[in-house]
């Protein structure tokens, strides 16, 4: 029996704020990457993700931090002993609880909930937390309120986002139902977007709910009256961050409802639809990206919360007719839920939307980054050969290489990582010595620490490659391909996105371990054999009976290592009844992936008839409203366009139309079409071609600003084509001039490179006649002729000179 504390001690702990971080997610969204290491401790940006929130919970004055885990413990616990959260001059505790037996999110905090060690009210947060906020401000307005109503249990952070914004969950159809004049959530309704439902069930109660009601003297909010709540609105704009203040009434009530097992979907969700419970929640809702909290504390919260949380500035405004209203203040803040959410958050970081959390602010021991232009970070032993191109949004790591002729954009190299030449890497993710060979191409995809990529090898989008795994050379790995060194599990649940999944395949599902011959690791799960990629040879990928690794070399390539993942449909039957259709959508996996949009997926005909419905009829103001928007950031823009074209400062003008096009919310990709076409309607066709070197030169840095990779200038030279082949202002004997003048102007500019210029013209004669002009490709088959030899003689003096060395 532990020894009786005093009341001094309990006073102590009271005034102290504590945080309970979900150091395990229990879902399989990132495996195979996480197969050998915990999920909080997978690189974001070069830093370990548990590092950003343990930032964040410091600089909100947390005392002491507990993270809960189950999946890879040990390797947390050790690194946490040789982290800077375990020296003397730290001034936050961090103590790690290991919860062996939890199956689920809700099972890890009634282990919190047994070991006594919540008191008072505290911060409850995944691992997987970035955020720039001091919490301070919205603790403090929590504890306010809740000294006035009584049945407060928690505070959830929310973030307000449109449906295109990148951190909007494809995967999760959320609807919030709150009361605006005091922010109290009334009801959550959660399901997975697909399959498309119909309707919104709204609880009655969200309606007609027992209204709180402050008695005089004891100064408590009594609710045994029931009237009907003055207004509700429905918010299917809001991103759940995974950051919450709780009551320790929120463990109590886990343990009591044994059957809970996710925060949102079971917890949220049933506490408020309870008849029997009067327990309250409310949301505070960010609208900005500002870090500053709003100065609105009144001398109520003063009065009601301990000194030591305290903040210098608070987040809540009680009025004198007694109701609470939790006054709106901005901050980042985003969890990192899937790897849609990881790329999401990544592009943020790099962007410096959550600042001061950037690269060059690099938040534990290592090597400094260095911001230069384009938002490209370096560390100071990069290599980047001379005709390299890295450019637009990139984070290089120390000791990566970058040869010539490779191009990386909107990319994070890890340590020791190499690019070789001829090859692309775009909107991807390589850890720690991660290589990609020469001529190969990596879209959108996260690589495991040490996966190497040979020659002519394509990844396409919304790959996870594992730890160690060999791809190529001269293969083609299809979009969403999972592939890791060591075999994967029979079951491969879809799992939904929150504090943990609808299923239970975690990274520490009951497997064995079995070292090969070469001293690789196989897990078999004790119940199932191994499940493996079901190739037309009917024996590639799995291990041979006599323990020798028969890899899938069909799928792999020659020299591959490693195993392909399928979502096994027959798993389905094996698993628990109540577990429902919606849960089982294949199809959410890929929304929860790096890459994916809702294209990627194939609606049944009932979910289009439904999709129709809700656009013709629910929503049709909202689509009437973005219609709207969009054609007037378009008209404005075709103004500012004019406005360079007449002599303007473009760097103001670029400023504005980015400031535009973020209010109305406009569409990137329709800005580099409207530019093009009214830069080249004003060139002058009878004074070619010193008309055309006027006016492309008055509006180079406006062109450029929407042309920034490869595929964009494809796209821009098939726009000019279009426009010179089909203008009917343009006289038939001008076209092909025109055509010819505009390319050669714009690489002379070096808007358009000679890789793009042959690309383009190379697929255009492969195309039909009705989409190219052969007249126009004509006008430019000799300058793509010497495009190509001058790229063929590059490539010779190249391995000359690697010949002499």
């Amino acid at each position: 029996m532990a020894p009786k504390k005093s009341i001094a001690t309990k006073i102590s702990e009271e005034k102290e704020l504590k945080a309970v971080v979900l150091a395990d997610s229990f879902d399989d969204l990132f495996q195979p990457l996480a197969l050998n290491k915990p999920r909080c401790l997978l690189p974001l940006c070069n830093v370990p993700m548990i590092e950003y929130t343990l930032e964040f919970l410091a600089a909100s004055g947390v005392s002491e931090a507990i993270l809960i885990c189950k999946s890879h413990s040990e390797k947390l616990l050790a690194y946490i002993r040789q982290s800077k959260w375990k020296r003397s001059s730290t001034p936050m505790k961090v103590n790690t609880t290991v919860a062996q037996s939890a199956t689920s999110v809700c099972d890890a905090l009634r282990n919190i909930d047994e070991s006594r060690v919540i008191t008072s009210d505290f911060i409850l947060c995944t691992g997987l937390v970035v955020s720039n906020m001091n919490l301070s401000g919205l603790v403090a307005a929590h504890l306010a309120n809740k000294s006035r109503d009584r049945n407060q249990i928690m505070t959830m952070l929310l973030r307000e986002a449109a449906s295109s914004h990148r951190l909007f969950d494809k995967s999760d159809e959320s609807v919030y139902i709150i009361e605006p004049s005091t922010s109290r959530l009334l009801a959550v309704n959660t399901s997975p977007s697909l399959p498309r439902a119909q309707d919104v069930d709204i609880p009655t109660n969200a309606i007609i709910y027992k209204m709180p009601k402050v008695e005089p003297r004891a100064g408590f909010i009594d609710t045994n009256e029931s009237v009907y709540s003055p207004e509700v609105e429905l918010r299917a704009d809001l991103i759940d961050t995974h950051v919450s203040i709780c009551s320790p009434e929120v463990l109590s009530l886990l343990t009591e409802n044994f059957d809970y097992q996710v925060m949102r979907r079971d917890f949220v969700h049933r506490t408020l639809a309870s008849d029997l419970l009067s327990s309250t929640i409310y949301a505070h809702i960010l609208t900005g990206s500002s870090s500053v909290l709003s100065e609105a504390t009144s001398a109520a919260a003063t009065a009601t919360t301990p000194d030591a949380l305290i903040p210098a500035v608070g987040a809540l405004d009680l009025s004198a007719g007694g109701g609470i209203t939790f006054a709106s203040h901005s901050g980042y803040a985003a969890g990192v839920a899937d790897t849609a959410a990881y790329d999401a958050i990544s592009r943020d970081l790099i962007g410096r939307w959550a600042y001061p959390l950037c690269p060059d602010s690099n938040p534990i021991d290592g090597p400094p980054y260095s911001y230069h232009r384009g938002a490209v970070y370096k560390t100071p032993s990069v290599f980047l050969g001379r005709e390299s191109r890295v450019d637009h949004h990139v984070i290089l790591g120390p000791n990566s290489h970058v040869a010539d002729h490779a191009r990386v954009f909107d990319s994070v190299l890890g340590s020791g990582c190499r690019v070789s030449g001829q090859s692309v890497v775009h909107g991807s993710y390589l850890f720690d010595g991660a290589s990609v060979g020469r001529g190969s191409v990596v879209e959108k995809s996260i690589l495991g620490e040490r996966v190497a990529i040979l020659e002519n090898v394509v990844i396409e989008r919304g790959c996870l490659i594992g730890d160690d795994v060999v791809i190529g050379p001269n293969v083609r790995i299809a979009a969403f391909s999972r592939i890791s060194r060591r075999a994967p599990q029979s079951s491969q649940v879809p799992a939904n996105n929150e504090f943990d999944s609808y299923s239970e395949a975690s990274d520490d599902s009951d497997v064995e371990e079995s070292d090969d011959s070469d001293g690789a690791n196989i897990a078999r799960n004790k119940d199932h054999p191994v499940a493996s990629h079901a190739s037309t040879s009917g024996q590639s990928g799995q291990p041979s009976s006599a323990g020798i690794e028969v890899f899938d070399t069909q799928t792999l390539g020659a020299s591959g290592v490693g195993y392909v993942w399928v979502d096994d449909a027959e798993a389905d039957s094996d698993l628990e009844d109540d577990i429902s259709d919606e849960e089982l959508d294949s199809r959410i996996r890929i929304l929860h992936s790096i890459g994916s949009n809702l294209n990627d997926v194939e609606l049944a005909n009932a979910e289009l008839a439904a999709e129709d419905s809700v656009e013709q009829h629910e929503w049709q103001p909202e689509s009437a409203f973005v219609q709207d928007s969009q054609e007037h950031f378009e008209y404005e823009l075709i103004l500012t366009i004019n406005t360079v074209l007449e002599g303007r400062s473009t760097e103001m003008t670029i400023t504005d139309i980015r400031t535009f096009r973020m209010t109305c919310n406009a569409d990137q990709d329709r800005i580099r079409p409207i530019v093009l076409e009214e830069v080249l309607n004003a060139i002058d066709l009878a004074a070619l071609p010193s008309s055309a070197k006027t006016t492309l030169a008055k509006a180079v840095q406006l062109i450029k600003w929407g042309i920034n990779s490869g595929a964009e200038q494809i796209d821009a030279i098939s726009i000019i084509e279009r426009h010179c082949a089909t203008n009917p202002t343009v006289d038939d004997d001008v076209r092909g001039r025109l055509f010819k003048v505009v390319v050669c102007v714009l690489y002379e500019l070096d808007i358009l490179e000679d890789l793009a210029i042959i690309s383009w013209y190379n697929r255009s004669l492969k195309k039909p006649d009705g989409e190219v002009s052969r007249k126009l490709l004509d006008t430019i088959k000799a300058f793509a002729d010497m495009l190509n030899e001058s790229e063929d003689e590059d490539e010779s003096d190249d391995e000359d000179s690697s010949s002499e060395e």
